[in-house]
């Protein structure tokens, strides 16, 4: 098996509040990559009222410090969801620095296994791409729906790999355009968020590479494609192992339901997903999300006073942190 000593760095992004699934994600990291960096970048301030002592074998580093240029901006005018997804590309420039490969993962999901595919594809590929669905979704009347997806990206940026070259330096410049002033929830006018944008990567910009194993991204809006079974000890997919799983909008208390916007997955509940569930809320709460989930943001009276809008909450079913 390869050692993925060119595994640089994996980083996620989150405030305070996010922390605990932070921990958990970084946990799993290190257990499958133990030679990777690991990298939380906190878009907060790291406060005198938190123990940090339990992320030793991470990096902590304060968005403010890593040199977007229009940071001021965004911590007035973007929501906790606009700032935490505005900051990516940003975070990517910031690392290429010091690293040829970069893996971004939100703080909600958890590994299973080596990224192993991810590390392939990037020997031949400039960056990697995951979509949310691969396979048609019935007309039932249960969410999401394959329009969901034109709404609101066919990619899911919760995952994004990239490796350091004069293409992906493109792509990175242009995707922080998108995102230094309109890295807005205003879906009526095709904004997204940092995630709508990447709809047209593969076609501006070249060696993109759209991976579709099912085991990378499994998540609650593609059950409807992806048998999770527990075999032998090890979590699948579709008879493949399972690599990445993201637990959106996942509360550890409710036992009903395994997120709050996607019917679907609730109709497709299994022991093996109900195991896996089980497994991710356990870390969890180890790892003090009771403690953690209502730390406020630093940024928040700044946020606070961006301007409101009527939006429905399943808009922002994919970032919530």
């Amino acid at each position: 098996m390869l050692k993925y000593t060119s595994m640089n760095t994996i980083f996620t992004i989150c405030s305070n509040n996010y922390l605990a699934q932070a921990k958990t994600l970084g946990d799993s990291v290190l257990k499958y990559h133990p030679t990777c960096n690991f990298t939380i970048i906190l878009c907060d301030k790291l406060s005198q009222e938190m123990d940090y002592s339990t992320f030793a074998n991470f990096n902590i580093i304060e968005a403010h410090n890593i040199g977007i240029d229009n940071f001021e901006y965004m911590t007035k005018n973007y929501n906790i969801v606009e700032l935490n997804t505005a900051i990516k590309p940003f975070v990517f420039d910031f690392l290429f620095k010091t690293n040829d490969i970069v893996i971004y993962l939100d703080p909600d999901t958890c590994l299973f296994n080596p990224l192993e595919d991810i590390e392939n594809d990037l020997k031949d590929h400039n960056a990697v791409l995951t979509p949310h669905i691969f396979s048609p979704i019935a007309f039932d009347g249960l969410q999401p729906t394959e329009n969901t997806f034109t709404n609101y990206g066919i990619y899911n940026l919760g995952f994004f790999a990239a490796k350091n070259t004069p293409e992906t330096k493109k792509l990175i410049d242009w995707w922080q355009g998108h995102l230094r002033t309109n890295c807005k929830i205003n879906v009526a006018n095709g904004v997204f968020v940092d995630q709508l944008p990447m709809n047209f990567a593969p076609i501006f910009f070249e060696g993109i590479k759209i991976n579709k194993n099912p085991g990378i991204n499994a998540a609650p809006w593609n059950l409807h494609e992806r048998k999770i079974e527990f075999k032998n000890n090890r979590f699948t997919v579709n008879d493949k192992e399972l690599v990445m799983f993201h637990f959106s909008n996942y509360n550890p208390l409710d036992e009903e339901r395994f997120t709050k916007y996607y019917t679907r997955a609730e109709h497709l509940k299994s022991d093996a997903l109900c195991k896996l569930y089980k497994t991710y809320k356990t870390s969890l709460l180890n790892n003090g999300w009771e403690k953690l989930k209502d730390c406020k943001c630093f940024y928040i009276n700044h946020l606070e006073q961006a301007p409101k809008k009527k939006i429905k909450s399943f808009i922002s079913k994919f970032f919530r942190k």
